[in-house]
């Protein structure tokens, strides 16, 4: 069934068959939820279902084989509109609603949906990147809201609610999808092909376990996962983990991790990312050495944190704490990298505060 490639959200798909078999489909709907969930690929489903030459809309089926699926599929229904922020901007622009300036209120949107339908007995708008609308577009967009043609349904992405201008938002019924499950995640991982255009930064994750540790990092999210797909960005973390699990030298340490942040590449927003994700490969491999010594190893096991577990003892209260005190100095650099203090100078403290704590317990 053309549902079953969707994960998570089962509840959702019952609450529309039911709604329609009830007739009662609203005009417009909030998708929200964080991003690279599925609401995107989610909204593009509902649209074929409704579009589907084969199947009742009370079914909410569609059979992938008629004309209107296969045009759903390849991008092409007439009566199907995908719009969303012009690539390199940070906002939903007004010409996307009323068309660009030389030929505005005659292309766009609203002019695309206040036409009749061509090929089916409805259009609908799948609006990406709905939270990013500026007061300009939100409000070039809420007439059509307010009179909304009987013939169109307007289905609203939006990662942040809050962030959803209340004009829109109150005329809108909201749709809560909820981050998807690790396991979700990793059999993802597992099944697809990398995306990224530049396909020397991204591989495809063949080893379970190695996507089971991905998935824990990812919040629920299938598109936060697939960034950690990048493989320079994986070695790094493997050279943390050997560096931390064995005797590191504390400016070796510090100049690997500064060094390869920069290989990676990207501005200077982009290395903060990046080195925000080190740390947090470093926040999970002192939790994952703490569950070790709690003796509660749920969750993907990362074998060098386990080596390093094994220092400790696992009966002593005061080697716990102690394994917690370096998980909390982690998450302090985490906080100081967010709050725009220099990387790699969070980077060389962070290893020389590391490297005197563990300084003790070196076998």
């Amino acid at each position: 069934m053309i549902w079953d490639s969707i994960r998570g959200h089962g509840e959702r798909v019952d609450w529309f068959r039911r709604t329609l078999r009830r007739g009662r489909l609203s005009h417009a709907y909030v998708f929200a939820g964080p991003d690279g969930i599925g609401k995107r690929l989610f909204a593009k489903t509902l649209a074929q279902c409704l579009f589907c030459q084969r199947h009742s809309n009370e079914e909410l089926l569609a059979c992938g084989e008629c004309s209107a699926c296969k045009q759903v599929l390849a991008g092409s229904h007439p009566d199907l509109h995908q719009v969303g922020r012009h690539k390199g901007k940070s906002e939903l622009t007004i010409d996307v609603f009323l068309g660009p300036l030389e030929n505005r209120l005659r292309e766009g949107l609203c002019y695309d949906l206040s036409r009749l339908p061509m090929n089916a007995d409805r259009k609908i708008a799948i609006i990406d990147d709905a939270s990013a609308m500026n007061t300009e577009s939100a409000n070039a967009f809420l007439k059509t809201l307010e009179e909304p043609q009987p013939h169109a349904l307007l289905l609203l992405i939006a990662d942040n609610l809050d962030a959803l201008l209340p004009t829109i938002r109150s005329r809108c019924q909201t749709v809560r999808f909820d981050p998807l499950s690790s396991r979700d995640i990793a059999e993802l991982l597992v099944q697809q092909e990398p995306e990224n255009e530049e396909e020397d930064e991204q591989e495809r994750v063949t080893d379970p376990v190695e996507a089971a540790a991905l998935a824990e990092l990812s919040g629920g999210s299938l598109a936060i996962a697939k960034r950690l797909l990048n493989r320079r960005l994986r070695a790094l973390r493997d050279a943390l983990y050997q560096q931390l699990a064995a005797e590191f030298d504390s400016v070796v340490l510090a100049e690997t991790l500064n060094s390869g942040i920069e290989a990676i590449g990207g501005d200077a927003a982009k290395q903060r990312h990046n080195a925000l994700w080190l740390i947090r490969f470093g926040l999970e491999f002192f939790r994952t050495a703490a569950l070790h010594l709690s003796d509660q190893p749920e969750g993907t096991a990362i074998p060098a944190a386990v080596t390093f577990a094994r220092r400790f003892d696992a009966r002593s209260p005061e080697d716990f704490e102690f394994v917690m005190s370096l998980f909390e100095r982690m998450a302090e650099t985490e906080h100081h990298i967010e709050s725009n203090v220099s990387v790699p100078r969070c980077v060389e403290i962070l290893c020389e505060d590391l490297g005197r704590m563990l300084r003790p317990t070196r076998r």
